[in-house]
């Protein structure tokens, strides 16, 4: 990374307008968050599918950490350590793919709504809120009125939540565990004839080819040292005409640990904001983070959201003693498994 640095100011602005850095990538420091509380929200689902109908199972939990120099003084959680299953039914004559739109949909309500009533009480000091996964949904696919209903619920949660953290002054940023992404792939491919001088090692390769097989995650284990964060890349994710006035979604990578791949950090900033400003609310969030990843080398998942994620899990042995006993219940053939899972004999 230090001998490959380039400065990013004189692109061409159809390219430069996609990004809020001037360099390539930004060293960073793990902050002292002594007297921070940080917390972190993750939600977990479930569902099986039966002849009559299928059943949606849904968790979402909220775990903060105050911290001190010695370390973490306490945690607490909410709604409860390990909080009640919240069961649904589908609607019949879904299909598998609508199901699956079904199930994604209602677990992100789920978790916003554990956030935002956290935000919403007044008795709970909090510094920066993690949640897990990616805040862009892609509108389904379907006919449906249900799911799309479903869609509409969840960007209006999801801008009232960035709204409220603002008002709050509470710092938020979405933490993608896994990407399969190539938006940074693809942007390196168009800068790179512009910044021939500072990248004359890449261009002895067949770096477009290189570029096109890969995705970010791969890319960024290697461009990326520990305590390093990529450029902000500009996301697009329309959520509703007058949110998107005020507001737009940046997203980078950062390596929190040496063994590990990147993690994706994705945050609203108002499109108002000074760039020096921006730039040291995104270093601010990264810098606390990075304290909190970096228990174990080859896992650089912030704590916060390793502690919700095995609190909100639902557990394939919990979920199959509930369904069982709905089972019991109600002996009827509307709740018998599909053949393929209830086979007399196994090959």
């Amino acid at each position: 990374m230090r001998s490959l640095n380039p400065n990013l100011s004189d692109l061409p602005p159809h390219l430069y307008n996609l990004i809020y850095d001037n360099q390539m990538f930004t060293q960073l420091f793990p902050q002292d968050i002594s007297g921070l509380t940080i917390g972190g929200v993750d939600g977990g689902y479930a569902s099986r599918l039966f002849i009559g109908f299928d059943i949606f199972a849904f968790r979402a939990v909220a775990v903060f950490s105050t911290y001190t120099p010695e370390g973490i003084q306490k945690t607490t959680y909410y709604p409860t350590k390990t909080p009640p299953l919240e069961i649904a039914v589908s609607d019949v004559g879904l299909s598998l793919m609508d199901f699956e739109n079904m199930g994604t949909i209602r677990r992100a309500i789920t978790e916003l709504q554990i956030a935002s009533q956290v935000l919403e009480q007044s008795n709970k000091k909090l510094d920066i809120l993690l949640l897990d996964g990616s805040p862009v949904i892609r509108k389904p696919l379907t006919k449906s009125r249900k799911i799309l209903n479903y869609y509409q619920t969840y960007l209006s949660i999801l801008s009232r939540l960035v709204l409220l953290a603002r008002k709050q002054g509470i710092k938020m940023a979405w933490i993608v565990k896994d990407s399969r992404l190539n938006l940074f792939t693809k942007f390196l491919g168009q800068i790179i004839p512009f910044i021939v001088e500072e990248m004359s090692d890449i261009l002895s390769l067949d770096y477009r080819r290189i570029i096109k097989r890969s995705r970010d995650m791969d890319l960024f284990y290697y461009l990326l040292e520990p305590n390093v964060r990529s450029m902000a890349y500009h996301r697009q994710f329309s959520i509703s005409k007058q949110f998107n006035q005020e507001f737009t979604l940046y997203a980078y990578y950062l390596k929190t640990a040496p063994f590990d791949i990147p993690i994706r950090v994705e945050l609203f900033q108002s499109i108002h904001r000074d760039q020096t400003d921006l730039t040291k609310e995104i270093n601010f969030i990264s810098e606390a983070i990075l304290p909190v990843s970096q228990y174990n080398k080859n896992y650089g998942i912030p704590a916060p959201i390793v502690e919700a994620d095995a609190r909100a899990k639902i557990k394939k042995t919990e979920i199959d003693a509930l369904f069982q006993l709905i089972r019991i219940r109600h002996p009827t053939p509307d709740l018998w498994f599909y053949r393929r899972k209830r086979a007399p004999w196994k090959f």
